[in-house]
């Protein structure tokens, strides 16, 4: 036997001998343990809770953004003070939508008012004092906690999850001409005259708008990541900590024969996404979700791969692929029914938005575990009027211009919710995701929770508690329909759950 015929099978040897070896070096977990000794329970109803910060003496404040207040209670839950909400019953607003809460230097909040565009401090005793400006408007959706949950490092920075701006590519104007762009140029040779009631002459990225009624649609393309930043208060300066991959729906827009806009969504129901949160030393974790390992990045700016977590990966077959695809098409469809309704009775998707209909939804969606859909369209047109003015777009020389433009808008109607549609089984990936959207969480004693979509026995959430060593410490489950809104210093534990009866409720456990 030559020498070069013998590596091979010596390689084959030693990796059959060092797979043993290498399942005896993973990390053994710890002990699932059960989070079952309630230390106070709330009296007071309220119709959501996004987020309870804790304040002296162990108060603590939440945001009950469906009922567009936010409460302080005692360290009994039993004593209650509203500091703002959306009646004459305070001299403090709310504001006229769902804003957020976010702890503040250790014995104070900052309650975000997207409406205002401005951050009230929250003082230790509950009262609001200073107003200031957001540092960034255009961001101030981004700071409301559904996208992982803003906080400030050790410096006063805030830190939380940014979005990166969708994509335009260049395109044809008019129904039914060709592409603009480079490629478009190629095929269609120069542009033409702009003409009255033709696609008109190609621009740049594509045609000038056409004759009367005509409609021209150019759907960006949506990010699939977003950054995490850093924003200094003071100066305003931002800081680009790290980068998230992110759910990203298909969406498609394409005009009916009314006239009118079909917007068509389809989503995947378990992406493979990376998370985030921030640690109480001013620390960043970035979760990723391929392989369940956590990046860190430490104040000092260093970042560090840690190795992968120790994971009971689920394989999907066949039939749980369409179970959860079944289980989701139901879910979505009962919230577009629940949606219809509550736009109809509102007078419309203007209204309906004004009063605070978008965080009704939200909450609805949160509170079941959901998906929240996205709705699109508009009501129907009145009469064509003229073409629209030229628009010039960035982008490759223009091709041929598009077709004769559309012709009178459809009659008015009545608002539709659109349909959600979901990819097939075939698209589905073969392993449960470790973990959902919104799942990691920093706690106020340096460690990473990571709510896991691993089974239980009695369908209570399982977190994994993680050290900036890599060490899965601990595995806490809470019970059954409760999901952690905050922490407190010293293993405090706020828990949000929904009664008997629907409304929600605030509980206080230890974990350690």
């Amino acid at each position: 036997m030559t020498p070069m015929r013998t590596l091979p099978r010596l390689a084959l040897a030693a990796a059959t001998l060092a797979a043993p070896a290498a399942a005896q070096q993973q990390p053994k977990l710890p002990p699932v343990r059960k989070l079952e000794t309630i230390l106070a329970r709330s009296d007071e109803p309220m119709t959501s809770i996004s987020a309870a910060v804790p304040l002296p003496d162990g108060k603590v404040l939440v945001n009950d953004v469906l009922q567009r207040r936010v409460i302080m209670f005692d360290s009994t839950l039993k004593q209650v003070t509203v500091v703002a909400d959306s009646t004459s019953a305070t001299a403090n607003a709310y504001g006229a939508r769902g804003g957020g809460l976010i702890g503040y230097g250790g014995d104070s909040a900052l309650f975000i008012d997207p409406a205002s565009l401005s951050m009230m401090v929250i003082n230790g005793r509950g009262e609001l004092t200073t107003v200031r400006a957001v540092p960034r408007a255009q961001e101030i959706n981004l700071f409301s906690g559904a996208n992982g949950r803003p906080g400030f490092d050790p410096q006063g920075r805030l830190v939380y999850r940014g979005q990166n701006r969708p994509g335009f590519g260049g395109q044809g104007g008019g129904r039914g001409g060709q592409g603009g762009g480079r490629d478009g140029a190629r095929a269609g040779g120069e542009a033409q005259p702009r003409q009255r009631g033709q696609g008109g002459q190609g621009g740049q990225g594509g045609g000038f708008g056409g004759g009367p009624g005509g409609f021209t649609f150019q759907m960006p393309t949506l990010p699939d990541s977003a950054p995490i930043f850093r924003v200094d208060l003071a100066t305003r300066s931002l800081d680009t900590l790290g980068s998230l991959k992110i759910n990203r729906p298909d969406v498609k827009v394409t005009q009916g024969a009314d006239g009118r806009p079909n917007v068509q969504t389809t989503l995947n129901p378990m992406p493979m996404i990376d998370e985030w949160a921030l640690l109480s030393d001013g620390t960043i974790a970035l979760v990723r979700g391929h392989d369940f390992h956590v990046d860190w990045r430490a104040p000092d700016g260093t970042v560090t791969a840690g190795p992968k977590l120790p994971f009971d990966w689920q394989r999907m077959s066949d039939d749980d692929k369409q179970f959860v695809l079944d289980s989701t098409r139901t879910a979505i469809e009962k919230q577009r029914e629940e949606a219809q309704r509550m736009m109809n009775a509102a007078g419309g998707p203007a209204a309906f938005i004004q009063g605070g209909g978008g965080e009704r939804l939200m909450a609805g969606a949160l509170g079941g575990g959901g998906p929240v859909i996205i709705a699109g369209g508009g009501p129907g047109g009145g009469p064509g009027g003229g073409g629209a003015p030229p628009q010039r777009q960035q982008g490759g020389n223009g091709g041929n211009g598009g077709g004769q433009g559309g012709g009178p808008g459809g009659p008015g109607g009545g608002f539709q919710v659109p349909a959600v549609n979901l990819i097939p089984a075939t698209e589905m990936p073969d392993y449960r995701p470790p973990f959902a959207g919104a799942a990691a969480l920093g706690d106020l004693d340096g460690h990473l929770w990571v709510r896991t979509t691993a089974p239980t026995d009695n369908g209570g959430a399982l977190y994994y508690v993680i050290s900036k060593d890599n060490e899965v410490i601990d595995r806490v489950q809470v019970p059954q329909g409760r999901l952690i809104a905050g922490f407190g210093k010293g293993g405090i534990v706020y828990l949000g759950f929904r009664d008997t009866e629907g409304k929600g409720r605030l509980e206080i456990a230890r974990w350690k």
